[in-house]
């Protein structure tokens, strides 16, 4: 898949409970996202998503944290497809979460 050059840049952000927190960069026509980063935090063991759209997976990783929870950031290069949201999400938390997409507008 070519990517193209950048147009702009985007970021998405948001906040959670127990039951995990989605960021969504919404769909714009004809036009594309390449997420390039994804970070947050979150005070229990969980799945860190990247998707497009909600529910189809396109990248994973697990955080494992200790009692005091942890902050992640990984930097990566997921293409979404065109008029497609970019979606981040943490799967869980025990209390307190958060989970930030950046990226690329093509």
């Amino acid at each position: 898949m070519s990517i193209g050059n950048p147009s702009g840049r985007f970021s998405a952000t948001a906040a959670g409970t127990d039951s995990g927190a989605t960021a969504t960069k919404a769909a714009v026509t004809n036009q594309t996202y390449v997420v390039t980063n994804i970070s947050g935090h979150t005070d229990a063991d969980s799945i860190i998503t990247i998707e497009s759209p909600l529910g189809a997976v396109i990248w994973q990783t697990k955080v494992d944290v200790s009692i005091e929870g942890t902050n992640f950031n990984f930097n990566t290069t997921q293409p979404i497809a065109i008029n497609t949201a970019a979606v981040g999400d943490i799967a869980s938390s025990s209390a307190d979460c958060q989970v930030t997409i950046s990226g690329d507008i093509i």
